[in-house]
């Protein structure tokens, strides 16, 4: 726990060293000026995890220009929002998010926007964003089309892989190795913020470390990020796994995205695995974590197969010759993952039914039913974590928060992983602090990726602001009502414009591509 609070202090004081001297700069606002935003009388968290105080905001065009003291009758500006009795805070910046606003079911990617989050970073698991289209050209379609929130973006490890020629061979060649860490180089200098990696997915997880260290090193070159799923997050297999990933932190910063540990069931098992992460960063490498809220993970049915049937192939080829082999360890797996009744169909015809209602149904064993699903299979929640471990990660001030949701997923995480934070950990609990809660999901993220335009409540900085109901905040969401919308955020503004988040909102959006190579 000290190398958490010394990690969680070192990181305050330089924010607070930031803030100070840029009050220092400004002895009050300019009052000749005529703002466009002007939020009086709140409660100001300015994402730094320093104590929050009473102050004000005032903002124009798209940039913070002060906060703090003000006097209201020297004071012109276009729209005064009061936030007496509020709280106002940086706009949330998700650490891991899927989808993509050019998809038309995705609604601008507004789904976000509800629950506080003015920033999403995409590109995760191993994915590129985007579907059939290049890096580069998704970028320029996102400038084009719009988003709701902000987007930054990762490159996708999978993604190189398949581009490579190389998919999901036991061993790239040489030849398509170099292609991948060209297609990198090519990324960064497009704007790309690190790469991501898929290592329990296809084809991720037949990388080895010789190919990711050779990743990791243009990564590090270009000051990026690697943010990983790592290979394995079963209890027995945690610590391999976390190692991996710390092995290519001595070329890159690294990042341990939606940490857990699978089958867990003590505080001990959390705290060993952030051990892990902390002893590295002792040890001078940039290692840090994203966890989301909630204790189902969420995935396709390939988590549930042997390692001798994960390809389609593999799996076509097993169910045919190796059937009763292949029956034999899915029962044995879906009792490990607590049985039927805690595996939720979450797409397609039997969305919203345990696998063993589905069962019911069709006459089939679970095993069966898993088989008759084919090798994707739909959609799946698994209940396979337990608060007392998971409660490790979600309130460590060196963890940031993150929804691992997108628009289309039938999974609260993504639309409510922000807000029950507030209202579970902070109002209830009461095992966060708020301004820590608040840093947690603004700062720390901010500084993790190197997102250096947002994330604090500072002058210079960009406009996206929240004004919170403190009390009156609630994640709304919850698996018998997944689409329902939090509470409490009573003005969210992108870019210094107030926008309408509301469901089904037709009005404008704000939101920008941000680009680690010339951030706005």
């Amino acid at each position: 726990m000290r190398a958490a609070v010394t990690y969680f202090l070192t990181l305050v004081s330089l924010w607070g060293f930031i803030s100070l001297s840029a009050c220092h700069e400004q002895t009050g606002p300019d009052t000749s000026a005529t703002y466009d935003v002007y939020i009086k009388n709140g409660t100001v968290v300015d994402g730094t995890g320093s104590e929050p105080f009473l102050g004000d905001v005032l903002v124009i065009g798209d940039k913070i220009r002060y906060v703090g003291p003000t006097n209201p009758a020297k004071i012109k500006a276009r729209t005064t929002l009061d936030a007496t009795g509020k709280i106002v805070s940086p706009g949330f910046i998700d650490a891991h998010a899927h989808g993509d606003p050019l998809r038309a079911d995705n609604n601008m990617m507004r789904s976000f926007l509800r629950q506080g989050v003015t920033t999403v970073i995409l590109g995760q698991d191993g994915d590129s964003p985007g579907s059939n289209i290049d890096f580069k050209d998704w970028l320029l379609a996102v400038e084009d089309h719009g988003t709701g929130p902000n987007v930054a973006a990762l490159v996708g490890h999978g993604t190189l892989r398949n581009q490579s020629g190389a998919g999901p061979k036991d061993k790239v060649s040489p030849k398509e190795q170099a292609k991948m860490e060209s297609l990198l180089r090519s990324a960064f200098e497009d704007g790309a913020y690190g790469l991501s990696t898929g290592l329990e997915y296809l084809p991720g997880r037949y990388a080895d470390l010789q190919e990711l260290n050779g990743l990791a090193k243009i990564v590090g070159a270009h000051n990026g990020l690697i943010s990983s799923h790592i290979r394995s997050e079963d209890d027995d297999k945690v610590e391999a796994a976390v190692n991996e990933v710390i092995a290519q932190g001595k070329y890159a910063k690294v990042n341990v995205t939606h940490i857990k540990v699978v089958y867990g069931k003590t505080r001990a098992q959390g705290e060993a695995v952030l051990n892990q992460i902390r002893k590295a960063r002792k040890n001078g490498m940039t290692v840090t974590a994203d966890v989301y809220p909630y204790l189902a993970s969420y995935g396709s049915m390939i988590y549930l197969y042997p390692e001798w049937a994960k390809r389609e192939i593999e799996f076509n080829e097993a169910a045919k010759y190796r059937r009763a082999e292949f029956l034999k360890f899915l029962r044995a797996k879906i009792k490990r993952r607590n049985g039927p009744d805690a595996i939720l169909i979450s797409s397609g015809e039997y969305a919203g039914k345990t696998l063993a209602e589905i069962s019911a149904l069709t006459g089939r064993t679970p095993e069966e039913q898993i088989l008759a699903f084919g090798h994707r299979g739909p959609s799946t929640a698994h209940f396979i974590m337990t608060k007392d471990t998971q409660d490790v990660f979600i309130t460590a001030p060196d963890v940031s928060i993150s929804t691992d949701g997108s628009p289309t997923m039938r999974h609260p995480r993504a639309v409510g992983s922000f807000p029950k934070v507030i209202e579970d950990y902070v109002n209830r609990d009461k095992t966060l602090p708020l301004a820590t809660a608040i840093y947690k999901m603004t700062g720390l993220t901010a500084h993790t990726f190197g997102i250096n335009s947002r994330g604090l409540l500072k002058p210079g900085l960009a406009a996206d602001i929240l004004v919170i109901d403190l009390e009156n905040v609630h994640a709304g969401t919850s698996w018998a009502n997944i689409e329902k919308s939090p509470s409490g955020f009573e003005a969210i503004i992108v870019n210094g414009h107030i926008v309408n988040a509301s469901s089904g909102a037709n009005a404008p959006v704000f939101g920008r591509v941000l680009r680690k190579t010339n951030e706005d």
